[in-house]
């Protein structure tokens, strides 16, 4: 039987603001640059090593990214900078189920402040139900995907 734990957020992940680049600074190559709304660019160098799990912390809110490799986050984003041995998929499955929005200021444009978040109680598996609930999820996505290239394929 699985051991769920309870705690705050910031004992199970730590969440981290990603860092500037202008886009005068950006220089051709292959590297994701992820923004609030997912990948928006690409850069030569990386900040942070794969895997990684990226959201939004300024403008969009809510939206949930997995980087399969390197990748560059940047300011607008928090991203997971220590997994504290859980489940890299499993943590970004988690984190999707999170009320992003109930962590955002109410400012004319919205942001969320890490700190808060860290603080947000939550249940975590033990790392084998993580592995198995990351495994059966991921599965499923995969399924969604080719269902989706296969439609989109009809319609063209």
């Amino acid at each position: 039987m699985a051991i769920w734990k309870i705690d705050e957020l910031g004992e199970f992940v730590t969440l981290k603001r990603g860092y500037d680049l202008p886009q005068q600074k950006r220089k051709n190559g292959e590297i994701p640059i992820f923004s609030s709304s997912g990948v928006t660019g690409t850069h030569n160098e990386a900040m942070v090593e794969a895997p990684g799990v990226i959201t939004g912390r300024y403008g969009t809110i809510g939206e949930v990214f997995f980087a399969e490799t390197s990748f560059w986050p940047l300011n607008t984003t928090l991203y997971v900078e220590n997994f504290h041995e859980n489940d890299e998929k499993f943590v970004y499955y988690f984190l999707k189920t999170l009320e992003w929005k109930k962590f955002a200021s109410a400012s004319a444009v919205p942001g969320i402040n890490r700190n808060t978040v860290h603080k947000e109680i939550v249940r975590f598996p033990d790392f084998e139900t993580q592995q198995k609930i990351a495994s059966v999820l991921s599965t499923i996505d995969k399924k969604i995907a080719v269902n989706k290239a296969i439609n989109d394929n009809l319609a063209a």
